[in-house]
């Protein structure tokens, strides 16, 4: 009767083994690690912090280069990659700037309100060196690769982006200024007055310089889409969003509120730039896989 039961338990001991056997081998594996070449382009949005109005300058946004994807699970890899890229803004916007309290030649106290028109275009080129975490959604056969389907899964990257600029560069213009003064004491205003200072001015200071970034320029890095099949190679359709954390520039400039006397209309100042930028890039973006799988043997017939 012992023995009996001894050979039951081994029974039971072996079934339980072969299932374990029977469902490792058909658990998903990794995939093999892929080769990108990835190309992104969209909407670059700059805000200049303490700037007086209208601080988000908005343009276009550039950035390709390779990477390399390791998956050390079958949904998850780390990715890390090389590329270089371009901002570019351009924006004209109308800076209204008031100033209390000033004395004229007379004598007489005002306050003076100026417009200004102003045009602004930055641009800046970086390396970038983004490290981010890879997930996909997968097909719970492994069999993906022997089969010609069009379409995979979903996929989301999420990490950290250095970018190093190598040149950064502005082109500022003052459009129009428009002076405006009012007398509290006699509760009258003065704008035609061009010898004072007062009424509309076109033709204004021109400037061009670059910020000189403290490097590296860091930024969240996200990214979501659709992984697809094309024989051999993957393709990646997806949009990305790049937000900088910490964009510090060493040339602060000085504020747009400091320079407004008649003394300084033909030499009018920058908007401001404070100590930091903070650079969103929103867009679409391609990617390219390349990968071998080391499952299957390569066959010359």
């Amino acid at each position: 009767m012992l023995k009996i039961k001894q050979k039951y338990k081994i029974i039971i001991i072996l079934f339980a083994l072969s299932g374990i056997y029977a469902s490792a081998q058909v658990q998903d594996t990794k995939d093999p690690n892929e080769i990108h070449l990835y190309l992104g382009a969209g909407f670059s949005a700059i805000h200049h912090q303490h700037a007086k109005r209208n601080g988000l300058f908005n343009g276009s946004a550039l950035d390709f280069g390779i990477g390399y994807l390791h998956y050390f699970h079958k949904n998850w890899g780390i990715y890390l990659g090389m590329g270089a890229g371009t901002y570019n803004t351009n924006k004209t916007v109308d800076v209204d700037v008031f100033t209390p309290n000033l004395i004229d030649q007379n004598d007489y106290a005002f306050d003076l309100y100026s417009d200004v028109g102003y045009n602004e275009i930055f641009q800046t080129q970086f390396l970038s060196i983004p490290l981010m975490l890879h997930f996909q959604t997968k097909k719970k056969s492994h069999a993906w690769r022997l089969i010609h389907r069009p379409f995979k899964g979903f996929y989301l990257m999420g990490g950290l982006k250095a970018n190093i600029p190598f040149k950064d560069r502005y082109e500022a213009k003052v459009l129009t200024v428009s002076n405006a003064a009012y007398y509290p004491e006699m509760d009258n205003w003065a704008a035609t007055q061009l010898f004072a200072g007062l009424g509309k001015f076109n033709d204004g200071s021109e400037y061009e310089g670059n910020l000189e970034f403290e490097m590296p320029l860091l930024s969240l890095a996200f990214e979501t889409g659709l992984k697809w099949r094309l024989n051999r190679t993957l393709l990646y359709t997806g949009i990305f969003c790049d937000i900088g954390v910490h964009n510090s520039v060493k040339n602060v400039r000085t504020p747009i509120n400091n320079n407004i006397a008649v003394a300084h209309l033909t030499d009018f100042p920058l908007i401001t730039y404070a100590e930091k930028l903070n650079m969103v890039n929103l867009g679409i973006i391609l990617r390219i896989a390349f990968f071998k799988d080391p499952h299957r043997a390569y066959c010359p017939y």
